[in-house]
């Protein structure tokens, strides 16, 4: 038997350990980091819900209505601008991009350091990160 007759048979995964790894990483850190954020009260978990769920659909109006359950369509389509542009939305969104664009390895050192340093150091060197504009 052909054994690449044999490896059509298996599908191949979505995705592979590594990039599965890097999801995981980039899932604890974000948790920590907004957890830390809300702790500060710099944002809050309605609007880190909005910047997930307008992330993951791309729509304003679907995002305000899926995180404001009593507002209608119309009034979602008036308020999701002017909500985008709020403070928290705002940390929020820098905040779980800036962590999007950093590599596996840099996820794994930050982990390293805030298992060592603390959650509260992180988050003071990522918000100066996002402050100056590295990425």
């Amino acid at each position: 038997m052909n054994i690449n007759d044999l490896m059509s048979r298996f599908p191949r995964p979505e995705k592979t350990y590594a990039e599965k790894e890097s999801t995981m990483f980039y899932v604890y850190v974000f948790n920590l980091v907004m957890d830390e954020l809300i702790r500060r009260k710099l944002t809050n978990r309605r609007a880190i819900n909005y910047v997930l769920s307008y992330t993951t659909h791309g729509n304003k109006t679907r995002a305000y209505q899926e995180t404001h359950p009593m507002a209608s369509k119309r009034t979602a389509n008036v308020n999701a601008n002017k909500y985008h542009k709020r403070f928290d939305v705002y940390v929020a969104q820098s905040i779980s991009m800036h962590l999007v664009y950093k590599g596996r390895l840099s996820l794994a050192m930050a982990i390293k350091d805030i298992n060592v340093h603390g959650i509260e150091r992180y988050v003071n060197k990522l918000i100066l990160e996002v402050w100056k504009g590295k990425i």
